[in-house]
C-alpha cells in the first residue's frame, strides 16, 4: 500500500471505538487483496471503515455481522433484542464514503454462518470475547474460507478476555494451523495482541 492509500484507510479518528493493530491489518490486506471479506463484531464502524476504504479500490466487499443490541461487555445473547446500535454504525459508514462497499447483518455470528453460501478471503473475529463465543466463531466461519484466505483475530492475550487466547491456541492445534502472534510497537497497555495467518 503506498504511503498515501494507507493514510487514507487509517484517517478515521471520528468513530468510537477500536482499530487495534490497525496499520498491521491494513497491510495484510493489501497482501492479500480479499474480495469477500467478513468481520464479526463491528460495533460503530472502527475497524470496518479503514478495511473498507481500503478492498474498495479492487472492488471488495465488507460484510459486518453483530446483533448491534445490548451492552458491548455484557451481550444478551439468549433472547432477540432490537439492534438499537445499527443506526449510528450505519451513519459512521455513511459519512466515512464506504458505504457501497460495506452490507450490515444484524444477527448473532452462529446464525449468520448458518446461511452463509460465499468462500470467504478475509475473516475478522472480534465479536463474543468469551471462550464459548471464539470457538463458536472459529468452528462457525472457518468452514466457509477460501483456500490461502485470511484469518484474523484480535484482543489475543488481553488479559480481560483469557478465553479469547485459549480458544484460539485450541483452534490452531487442532486443525493444524500455524497463526503468528503479533504486538504493536509500542506494546498494547492491556496486553493485546492480533493473532492472524493464512488457512
Amino acid at each position: 500500500m503506498t504511503q498515501t492509500a494507507f493514510s487514507v484507510a487509517l484517517a478515521d479518528t471520528t468513530t468510537p471505538g477500536w482499530f487495534h493493530h490497525g496499520a498491521k491489518i491494513l497491510e495484510l490486506v493489501e497482501q492479500h487483496r480479499p474480495s469477500v471479506c467478513v468481520e464479526l463484531g463491528t460495533w460503530l464502524g472502527a475497524s470496518a471503515i479503514p478495511v473498507a476504504r481500503s478492498i474498495r479500490r479492487w472492488g471488495g466487499t465488507l460484510f459486518c455481522v453483530d446483533t448491534w443490541a445490548g451492552d458491548i461487555h455484557t451481550p444478551d445473547l439468549t433472547r432477540p433484542s432490537a439492534p438499537w446500535m445499527l443506526v449510528s454504525c450505519a451513519r459512521n459508514i455513511m459519512d466515512a464514503g464506504v458505504g457501497a462497499s460495506v452490507r450490515l447483518i444484524p444477527a448473532t455470528t452462529v446464525k449468520a454462518a448458518a446461511f452463509w453460501t460465499d468462500p470467504i478471503d478475509y475473516l475478522y473475529i472480534d465479536a463474543d470475547h468469551s471462550y464459548e463465543g471464539v470457538q463458536a466463531d472459529l468452528d462457525a466461519w472457518m468452514r466457509h474460507m477460501n483456500p490461502g484466505g485470511l484469518v484474523l483475530g484480535d484482543d489475543y492475550g488481553h488479559h480481560l478476555f483469557p478465553g479469547v487466547k485459549q480458544a484460539w491456541d485450541e483452534h490452531e492445534q487442532s486443525g493444524g494451523y500455524q497463526f503468528t502472534r503479533y504486538q504493536s510497537t509500542p506494546p498494547d497497555p492491556d496486553g493485546v495482541q492480533l493473532i492472524y495467518g493464512t488457512v
